[in-house]
């Protein structure tokens, strides 16, 4: 093979390498993924579910008696993200009780209630979310008693903001089952039949969304009842159910950013 041969095929080569770099990098599920990390919910959903997964990780692998490093190697992993999410929410307290101040005007009691206590308890938890990073990031180092309490005050809060949310979510779920059994009627024209197959669909939309949240708020709410000791779930259990949510939150997050995109 001379050596213009040699060249040209080097240059293919090359070549051949960067058109393979361009598809991956500018790849449409790779710039999907940067638009939702673009946005702190997305990072903090994307965090969160390495977190509880490394959690899982950690108590599967002190079970199947791997050695200290490794189980240390996913707590590590663990902690050091729950620390960044934690700085990452500071000031997020603030939306939550803008959230509040909005849900004052919703029409319903029971949906006003609801609304404004999920979004105090978790204003409140937040505020507590972040005492807990300033004794993390040794800003401020509370004695071991103090810490013990911002903890238990924060599942408190945290708690309690899921529990206002089930709610309303199981009250939303009564809701539109008497809108169903209304709209299930046959109507006497094409138009008003028209409506009413549309309401069904808007209805099953609504239904969907407040089942995936009920889901979610479920499985949630058995963290900070665990830390709370209301419940006795191992590790492995809770690093689960903290992996689903997140996924789950993630999904949502991701709908919403990319449905906002085109």
């Amino acid at each position: 093979m001379g050596e213009s041969q040699i060249h040209n095929a080097g240059r293919l080569k090359a070549l051949t390498k960067m058109t393979v770099a361009h598809q991956v990098i500018l790849h449409p599920f790779v710039s999907s993924t940067l638009k939702v990390w673009s946005t702190t919910v997305g990072r903090d959903k994307t965090y969160r579910t390495i977190q509880y997964f490394s959690r899982f990780l950690a108590w599967y692998c002190f079970r199947m008696g791997y050695t200290r490093p490794t189980i240390e190697r996913f707590q590590n992993l663990k902690s050091a993200l729950g620390l960044s999410r934690k700085l990452m929410r500071i000031g997020k307290p603030l939306e939550h009780l803008q959230s509040a101040i909005k849900a004052v005007d919703q029409r319903d009691p029971v949906l006003r209630v609801t609304a404004i206590g999920r979004q105090l308890g978790y204003a409140a938890y937040l505020v507590h979310d972040t005492l807990a990073w300033v004794h993390g990031a040794k800003v401020k180092v509370f004695d071991k008693d103090t810490i013990s309490r911002i903890n238990r005050n924060a599942a408190r809060f945290w708690f309690f903001g899921l529990a206002c949310s089930l709610l309303s979510g199981a009250y939303k779920m009564r809701d539109l089952r008497v809108k169903e059994i209304k709209a299930r009627k046959p109507r006497p024209s094409p138009e008003k039949e028209s409506e009413r197959k549309n309401e069904l669909r808007s209805i099953a939309a609504q239904r969907f969304a407040v089942q995936y949240q009920l889901v979610q708020d479920s499985l949630d709410i058995l963290l900070p009842s665990a830390s709370l000791n209301w419940l006795v779930l191992n590790d492995g259990q809770l690093g689960l159910a903290g992996f689903v949510t997140s996924i789950m939150g993630l999904r949502t997050q991701t709908q919403k950013v990319l449905g906002a995109s085109k």
